[in-house]
C-alpha cells in the first residue's frame, strides 16, 4: 500500500514535468496509465491532484468539454471540508471554462459559489477574482455600463489587499470596459499601469490580453498599423502559452483590421485560423464572431455564396447562444443574489481592512517600544542608560510611600582605569559586559540596572527600604569579588564599591542620586570593596 502511494507520488511528479516541458500528450498518456493501475490506491487528495494535472493537460490541448468533465469529477471529490481550498480553485477553473463555452448562466452561478466560499475561507483575493469575472459576463451580455460599475467596485475592494495578479487582472477588465464604452484613452492609461507588473511577473496570459485591448483602443483611435502590430504580438503570445481565448480574439480583431486596410486575403487567413481554434475548443460565441467577420470579408471579395454561408452559420450559432446568453433578462434572481453578495463582500472587506489596521497599529506600537528600548539602552552592556533614569525615576519618586519605598544603589568598579591602561579598552569592555550580566542576574524582574556612565552603574530597587537594599548591594559585592573575569585581564581580581540611598518624600532625582553618590564616596575613601549607606 505504502509503496503504491509512493509510486503514485512519483508519477504525479513525472506528469508535472511533462506539463512544464509543454508535453501535454505524454502527460495524458501517463494519466491514463495511472487510472488503470495505481489510482485505486491513491488518497482523495492525490486523486484531486491528478485530476487537476489532467485538466491542465486538456487546457493545453484545447479539449474544452473533456476539461469540463474532468473538473466536475474533481469537484465531486472535493466536497469534504478538508479540500475546501482545492474546491475553490476547481470552481474558478470550471466557471472560466464554462464561460468560454458560452454558458453564462451556469458560469455566473459557479462564480457566485466562488465568492461565497472565498469569503467563508478568508480567501479574499479569490473572491475578488470571481467578482471581477462576473463583470466580464455583463460585458458578454452587452451590459457594459453595469460591467464597468461592477469592476470599479472590485477595484475599490482591491485597494489594500491586491496581489500582483489581481492588480493586473482588474486593470485589464477596466481597460476592456473603457474600450466597450468608447473611451480608448482610458484603456491605454490602464494598460500602461498594468504592463510593467505583467512583464515583471511574466503573466503571459495577461500579456496577450493587454495586446488585445490595446489594439482595440488603437483601432478606435484609427491607428490601424499600430493596432495590427499589437494583435500580431497578441496572437504569438497567446499561441505560445495556450491561451486559446485570447488567440481567437486577437485573430478575429486582426482579420477586421486587415479588412479596414482592404487586405482581404490576410483578413481571410487570420479569421480562418481563429475560426479553426474556436471550433476545436468549442468556443461558441467566438466561433459566431469569426463567421460574422468572414461574411464581411467574403462580401468585400465578391464571393456572395461564401458570404451567405458564413452569415447563416453565424445565425445558427446565435440561436444556440440565445438559450444561455441573455441572463440579465431571464434571471433577475441572479442579480438579486449578486446584490446580496456585494453587501456581504463589502462587510468582509471592511472587517479585513480593520484587521489590517489593528495589525498595523500593533506593529507600530511594537516598533515604538523597540525604538524606545534602543534609545534607553546602553549598546555595550544592554542595560538601561541615563535616558531611562531621566524618563522613569522621577515618576517612581512621585509614587513612594511607607508601603512602597524606593532605594537606589550607585556602584563603581574599583581601579577600573588600570584595566584599560594595562590590558586595553577592548578588555575593559569585556569586563563591563560581564558586570552588566552580574547585575541583571542579581536583580528581580521589577528592578532596573542602569549603566550610569563609564564604570559606574545605578540600580533602582522598587519596594525595598535602605536596609533591604543594602543586603542586595552586599550580595552583588560578593558576586563581583568571586566572579571569574575574562582571560583578557590575566586573572586579575576585581572589586566594587557601592553607595546605598533610600528616597525620601522631599527628594528630587538629583538629591537622591547625590546621597547615593556621597555614600559611594565614603565606600571608596574607606578602602573600596565595600557597601556604605
Amino acid at each position: 500500500m505504502n509503496s503504491s502511494l509512493s509510486i503514485f507520488t512519483e508519477q504525479l511528479q513525472d506528469i508535472t514535468a511533462y506539463l512544464a516541458g509543454n508535453s501535454p500528450l505524454q502527460a495524458l498518456a501517463l494519466i491514463h496509465e495511472i487510472s488503470s493501475s495505481t489510482y485505486q490506491f491513491a488518497t482523495p487528495k492525490q486523486r484531486i491532484a491528478l485530476l487537476l494535472l489532467k485538466a491542465q493537460a486538456e487546457t493545453q490541448l484545447g479539449q474544452g468539454h473533456a476539461l469540463v468533465t474532468t473538473l466536475n469529477e474533481a469537484l465531486n471529490l472535493s466536497q469534504d471540508s478538508e479540500f475546501a481550498l482545492e474546491r475553490l480553485h476547481i470552481l474558478h477553473q470550471l466557471a472560466d471554462q464554462i464561460y468560454t463555452l458560452g454558458d453564462y448562466r451556469q458560469s455566473i452561478q459557479l462564480w457566485m459559489h466562488c465568492i461565497e466560499l472565498g469569503l467563508e475561507l478568508g480567501e479574499i483575493s479569490s473572491a475578488i477574482l470571481a467578482f471581477i469575472s462576473i463583470g466580464g459576463i455583463f460585458n458578454a451580455a452587452n451590459e457594459h455600463g453595469r460591467a464597468f460599475k461592477l469592476h470599479q467596485q472590485a477595484f475599490s475592494y482591491c485597494s489594500n489587499i491586491a496581489t500582483p495578479k489581481i492588480y493586473c487582472i482588474i486593470r485589464l477588465y477596466l481597460a476592456a470596459d473603457a474600450m466597450w464604452l468608447k473611451r480608448p484613452s482610458d484603456t491605454l492609461s490602464l494598460l500602461d499601469d498594468a504592463d510593467p507588473i505583467i512583464a515583471q511577473n511574466q503573466f503571459y496570459h495577461e500579456q496577450a490580453e493587454s495586446h488585445l485591448w490595446r489594439a482595440q483602443a488603437l483601432l478606435q483611435l484609427q491607428q490601424i498599423s499600430a493596432a495590427i502590430s499589437h494583435l500580431e504580438q497578441g496572437v504569438q503570445c497567446a499561441q505560445a502559452h495556450h491561451h486559446y481565448w485570447a488567440q481567437i480574439k486577437c485573430g478575429h480583431q486582426l482579420g477586421l483590421a486587415y479588412l479596414q486596410q482592404a487586405r482581404y486575403f490576410d483578413a481571410e487567413q487570420a479569421l480562418l485560423e481563429a475560426q479553426a481554434i474556436a471550433m476545436d475548443n468549442e468556443f461558441t460565441q467566438l466561433l459566431r464572431d469569426c463567421w460574422l467577420a468572414l461574411s464581411q470579408v467574403y462580401e468585400h471579395m465578391g464571393q456572395a455564396q461564401q458570404a451567405l454561408f458564413a452569415l447563416q452559420s453565424a445565425h445558427g450559432l446565435e440561436h444556440h447562444l440565445a438559450k444561455s446568453a441573455p441572463i440579465l433578462e431571464l434571471e433577475p434572481r441572479i442579480l438579486k443574489r449578486l446584490a446580496q453578495l456585494e453587501t456581504r463582500f463589502s462587510l468582509e472587506i471592511s472587517r479585513q481592512e480593520n484587521r489590517q489596521l489593528l495589525a498595523a497599529q500593533a506593529q507600530q506600537i511594537q516598533k515604538l517600544k523597540q525604538l524606545r528600548t534602543e534609545v534607553e539602552q546602553d549598546p555595550l552592556t544592554k542595560l538601561a542608560n541615563r535616558r531611562w533614569i531621566d524618563a522613569h525615576l522621577p515618576q517612581q519618586l512621585l509614587k513612594i510611600n511607607d508601603a512602597e519605598p524606593l532605594s537606589i544603589l550607585l556602584l563603581d568598579l574599583d581601579h577600573f582605569k588600570q584595566i584599560n591602561d594595562d590590558f586595553s579598552h577592548l578588555a575593559g569592555d569585556e569586563v563591563l559586559r560581564d558586570l552588566g550580566l552580574i547585575l541583571q542576574h542579581a536583580c528581580r524582574e521589577m528592578d532596573t540596572p542602569v549603566r550610569y556612565g563609564g564604570e559606574e552603574f545605578l540600580i533602582a530597587l522598587t519596594g525595598l527600604n535602605l536596609f533591604s537594599a543594602a543586603k542586595v548591594a552586599e550580595r552583588i559585592r560578593t558576586q563581583v569579588l568571586a566572579h571569574k573575569w575574562p582571560t583578557s585581564i590575566g586573572g586579575r581580581i576585581l572589586t566594587i564599591s557601592i553607595g546605598v540611598a533610600q528616597a525620601q518624600a522631599a527628594d528630587s532625582l538629583n538629591s537622591l542620586i547625590q546621597r547615593a553618590d556621597q555614600a559611594l564616596y565614603r565606600a571608596k575613601s574607606l578602602g573600596r570593596n565595600r557597601v556604605e549607606l
